[in-house]
């Protein structure tokens, strides 16, 4: 028997992981116009995101490949590592803003899983993710809109 593939079967099973996934974009944005950045910033950043979302879809296959081999010689080890102590070096000069990194991930990773499980394939996978997030930063830009829009 084929699931029900509908568009409220799968708004009713999968809601969660995708409003967690608009939601951390939307408050990623806030904190970028907290610190007030620029124009460029914001480009890199939907960038990143729809990156993310490729990364973890469409480009997985070659991902993982690269992941692997870096584990089968020394100097794959030794990248590995450096590329380590880099992160822990992030992490502890910019916490706030890889704590606010690791919870994209989190969050585009459970979307994934859950993309998976409804039975999406990859491209329309990585659609639906750069979607998601393209609207949550999206929504981080109303607040700015109507204060704009009320003065």
């Amino acid at each position: 028997m084929k699931p029900n593939r509908s568009l409220p079967t799968l708004l009713r099973s999968h809601w969660l992981s995708w409003t967690l996934l608009v939601m951390a974009y939307a408050t990623f944005g806030n904190f970028l116009h907290h610190r007030e950045t620029s124009q460029i910033a914001w480009g890199v950043t939907v960038l990143l995101a729809v990156a993310g979302a490729w990364l973890i879809t469409l480009g997985w296959p070659q991902t993982r490949r690269v992941l692997l081999l870096g584990f089968q010689s020394d100097v794959g080890y030794f990248a590995m590592a450096l590329s380590a102590a880099s992160v822990a070096v992030l992490v502890v000069t910019q916490f706030q803003m890889f704590a606010y990194f690791a919870m994209l991930v989190a969050v585009s990773l459970l979307a994934r899983v859950d993309n998976l499980i409804a039975g999406f394939r990859d491209a329309i996978a990585f659609l639906w993710l750069a979607v998601l997030a393209l609207l949550g930063l999206a929504v981080s830009w109303l607040p700015t809109l109507l204060s704009s829009l009320s003065t």
